[in-house]
């Protein structure tokens, strides 16, 4: 099943792509500061396509979840990050605009250190469904004081640092989300849809998953994707597979294969680092043309 769950990640994270693509346009017409954030949401919704980038965003996160319940989290976790080269890549199709040579060499070392970490790191077992309370608790502090402190450390910034600090945040309740849902599918696979709505990480990993989305709508105001996307891209693996190998007790392969994930865990984030610096997503800032014309006299 494990090649099934990978396939189904990379389609999420292509559906992931696309809906950045779409709220992203949206959002950078949008002004950044506090007391404005908490309506935020509500301004974009009246966007179509922001509309439809949450939905193909909701269609990505629903076979994500599949993938989780069929893999395991560290390995289906860290596919996701295929979504930062994907949304440069339609990017660049749709605006009309030509990559860089640095920027294929960040895609190439993106998706070689996706296969090298996925390939060597291969953990299997684990049990996600008999982590025990005082578990739950400690590691639920833990990733909630993260948050807690980057978001605290982010409204206090302005621009592209706010930006970046704000995608970490969310990007940590991304992981979140994940390690969450991994459970809620575990479960359906165990005990039938009835499993999964009995269980409380289903909730919590919609709550999670809704402060993570707001987090990243702000983020997307506040800086350039230079800024936002490597916080962002990076956080959410780091969080599902140390969550995976420390609490959920998944075994990674030992030997050799330690020297292969770790070279390609250096690779994929000099990638995601490197390709978020592409001039394609400095161009997704706010543009001064994308405002609406003026009506009238």
């Amino acid at each position: 099943m494990t090649g099934v769950a990978i396939l189904l990640a990379a389609v999420a994270a292509t559906c992931n792509a696309a809906g950045d693509l779409l709220q992203r346009r949206s959002a950078r017409s949008e002004t950044s500061d506090l007391r404005g954030s908490l309506s935020l949401v509500g301004r974009l919704l009246r966007q179509k396509a922001w509309l439809a980038g949450v939905v193909v965003s909701l269609a990505g996160l629903c076979i994500h979840v599949t993938a989780l319940s069929l893999g395991e989290l560290a390995t289906v976790q860290p596919v996701l990050v295929a979504e930062l080269p994907l949304a440069v890549l339609g990017s660049a199709f749709f605006f009309g605009r030509r990559l860089a040579r640095r920027d294929w060499v960040a895609v190439a070392a993106l998706a070689v250190g996706l296969v090298l970490f996925v390939v060597f790191l291969q953990p299997t077992g684990g049990a996600p469904l008999q982590v025990s309370g005082p578990q739950w608790a400690l590691g639920l502090g833990v990733v909630g004081v993260l948050m807690i402190v980057l978001v605290t450390a982010g409204w206090r910034a302005e621009n592209d640092l706010r930006g970046g600090l704000l995608s970490a945040a969310a990007g940590v309740g991304y992981g979140l989300t994940g390690v969450l849902f991994s459970v809620a599918g575990k479960a359906l696979g165990a005990d039938g849809l009835a499993g999964a709505l009995t269980t409380w990480q289903t909730y919590a990993a919609v709550a999670a998953g809704s402060i993570s989305f707001y987090l990243l709508q702000n983020a997307l105001v506040a800086g350039k994707l230079v800024a936002v996307e490597p916080g962002l891209t990076l956080a959410n693996p780091i969080v599902a597979v140390t969550w995976g190998l420390v609490v959920f007790g998944e075994q990674a392969r030992g030997g050799g294969a330690v020297v292969g994930s770790a070279i390609g865990g250096v690779l994929l984030a000099s990638g995601v680092v490197l390709l978020a610096r592409s001039p394609v997503l400095e161009n997704h800032h706010r543009d001064p043309r994308d405002e609406p014309s003026p009506v009238g006299p």
